[in-house]
């Protein structure tokens, strides 16, 4: 059995209402800087026990931090994370507490969104041309040539969305998560209702080639690539 831990913060006065976790309600664990939210009496192995079991436990894990950023700032940790006792948890927290406290004050009040981007298709109406002989091949030609200087708008709209939003926000990560999806991270001020609105719609206007998804306000995963990994010995 493990101490499964879902994400770290900084002690605060205000009670939190913590949520239900993987099988029993979920617990702070105080170390002298951090605080640690765990969910004690969790069989790590029985998580990946089988695929449904492994997708509910991420599922799990997922709420468990939305839930309690909602209240909070925090810094979730990676999935997985189990520890053998609460002394060894408090020995992890001890050992990295300036790390952990310095990421936590830098993000303190900060919340990413991801902003998914899905190119759209030209409709396709080459069967629908009403010609014959030399008149069909030069629709044909012409299809083309709209078909290429609408993926050159495409290319050159999502070039614009980056450039406004680099301008805009200081922490920006650019993905491709598939051949015809992309994905923007970026950090905003906790308070700044902006993004959901003037912004998003600023974006929408500048690229009508592409389907514009926002996320919801969301714990800073994609910003913890300076804080240290636990690997249980």
């Amino acid at each position: 059995m493990s101490i499964y831990a879902y994400a770290l913060l900084q002690p605060i006065a205000s009670p939190l209402i913590l949520p239900v976790g993987m099988e029993r309600n979920t617990e702070l664990v105080y170390s002298s800087g951090l605080a640690a939210i765990v969910e004690p009496e969790i069989l790590l192995e029985a998580l990946q026990a089988t695929d449904e079991r492994l997708l509910q436990a991420v599922l799990t894990h997922d709420r468990v931090i939305r839930e309690v950023f909602e209240q909070t700032p925090l810094l979730p940790l990676r999935f997985g994370n189990g520890f053998t006792s609460q002394a060894t948890l408090l020995n992890y927290l001890e050992k990295y507490q300036q790390e952990y406290q310095e990421t936590l004050t830098q993000l303190t009040d900060k919340v990413e969104y991801t902003l998914k981007a899905t190119p759209s298709n030209l409709l396709d109406d080459s069967d629908t041309i009403d010609a014959r002989g030399k008149a069909y091949l030069l629709a044909k030609k012409q299809r083309y040539q709209t078909q290429q200087a609408f993926q050159a708008q495409q290319g050159q709209q999502w070039e614009v969305l980056n450039q406004l939003i680099l301008k805009t926000y200081t922490n920006v990560i650019c993905e491709t998560q598939k051949p015809d999806v992309r994905q923007i991270h970026f950090l905003a001020q906790r308070n700044d209702s902006t993004v959901n609105t003037q912004q998003f719609s600023l974006w929408q206007v500048q690229c009508s080639h592409w389907q514009l998804a926002l996320s919801e306000p969301l714990p800073p995963y994609h910003f913890l690539k300076n804080t240290p990994i636990y690997k249980k010995e």
